[in-house]
């Protein structure tokens, strides 16, 4: 027994040191900003000022709503494995990139955590995949649309997830057991509230891919549910007579092979970025590579909310209507560094402190 203490002390040593050292070194003052590299790029007030104003003529005098759906989980090539309709037509009727890039590590609250705030992992700080007390502390998407009034809901499949979510921080915060019972909770907010702001979260594919395998049968069965719940979700934007004012936005928070993700690779990394509504271009294939914060400053800016805390997005302007056709013949993913140096050394002491407590639970086993 005092062996077994004395390696979970240990080991939580490790955990509480690889969460530590972001802090402790000073992330902030060395991690590489995203915005300095060259494929993600910065948008300029000029640019800013012709996005809005194309959006609004679009828009005529509503004020612009935008529902951000990610698909956990969800591989690029899975949309046409699975034959998902509905993610088929906002691609066609939209604009999409079937090889945007997920962060490092590829999993699930610490690149969900940059999809609503527009930090890389490095700046945000969520290195952990677990339901977490308290709340994250950089701002989001929702506390811009709560200072600016702008009413949001957020809903979800996974309780972590309510970690970037509080309470007090939109007028609905919800989370279901199934994607059937979440769009049930989406509908009933649509029909009930006028909300300009909803983060939506499909975990189903996730969860199918970690119990029967990436691209099998039951993962490709996952994902086709979550398309036919949002479908129905559309159906009834479209019934309140919304939809049309409505900019969409999907996406995943990783890939995933085997059973397993979380590495940088293809097959986890690559992730959908589609983007359809009012002001965004039809059939239009974005060439320059996206990654996940990109979400979370294209959303605000089309909110018309700040921008600058999302300093390592850049708004996906290429989608634009009013924006030159991008002209990439063989688009292909670029893979760079992941924004700030810190997954190979802040991650091994929190791996290390996994492998003890791991192989000390099989020695109880053995026992």
């Amino acid at each position: 027994m005092k062996q077994t203490r004395r390696r979970h002390a240990v080991a939580y040593g490790f955990l509480t040191m690889g969460m530590a050292m972001p802090a402790a070194l000073g992330v902030h003052a060395f991690a590489t900003s995203c915005n300095n590299g060259s494929s993600v790029r910065p948008v300029s007030p000029e640019m800013n000022a012709r996005i809005e104003s194309q959006v609004m003529a679009e828009m005529g005098e509503a004020a612009p709503r935008v529902m951000i759906v990610s698909f956990d989980g969800l591989r690029p090539d899975a949309i046409s494995k699975a034959q998902l309709s509905t993610l088929t037509s906002l691609i066609e009727e939209g604009s999409s990139q079937l090889f945007a890039l997920a962060e490092v590590p590829c999993i699930t609250l610490p690149n969900h955590s940059s999809m609503v705030t527009g930090l890389s992992i490095a700046h945000h700080g969520v290195l952990l995949n677990f339901d977490l007390p308290g709340r994250i502390k950089s701002r989001t998407i929702f506390d811009e649309a709560r200072d600016a009034h702008v009413p949001s809901g957020f809903f979800a499949t996974k309780s972590k997830l309510k970690f970037l979510c509080g309470e007090q921080d939109a007028e609905v915060v919800q989370v279901a057991s199934s994607v059937e019972a979440v769009a049930d909770r989406v509908i009933e907010a649509i029909q009930q509230r006028d909300l300009r702001f909803i983060f939506l979260h499909f975990g189903e594919p996730d969860g199918a891919g970690h119990a029967h395998g990436w691209m099998s049968d039951k993962y490709l069965a996952a994902a086709l549910r979550s398309d036919a719940a949002l479908g129905r979700i559309l159906a009834a934007m479209e019934e309140k007579g919304i939809r049309d004012e409505t900019v969409i936005i999907v996406s995943a928070d990783h890939g995933g092979h085997g059973k397993s993700h979380g590495l940088d690779i293809a097959d986890d990394r690559l992730i959908p970025f589609i983007i359809q509504g009012p002001g965004i271009a039809a059939g239009r294939t974005l060439c320059r590579q996206i990654r996940t914060m990109d979400t979370a400053a294209t959303a605000l800016h089309l909110l018309g909310l700040p921008t600058a805390t999302a300093m390592d997005g850049h708004v996906v302007d290429e989608a634009m209507s009013d924006s030159p056709t991008p002209d990439c013949d063989e688009p292909s993913p670029v893979f760079s560094m992941p924004c700030g140096p810190f997954p190979p050394f802040f991650l091994a002491p929190m791996a290390i402190g996994f492998w003890i407590l791991r192989s000390t639970q099989r020695r109880k086993v053995r026992c």
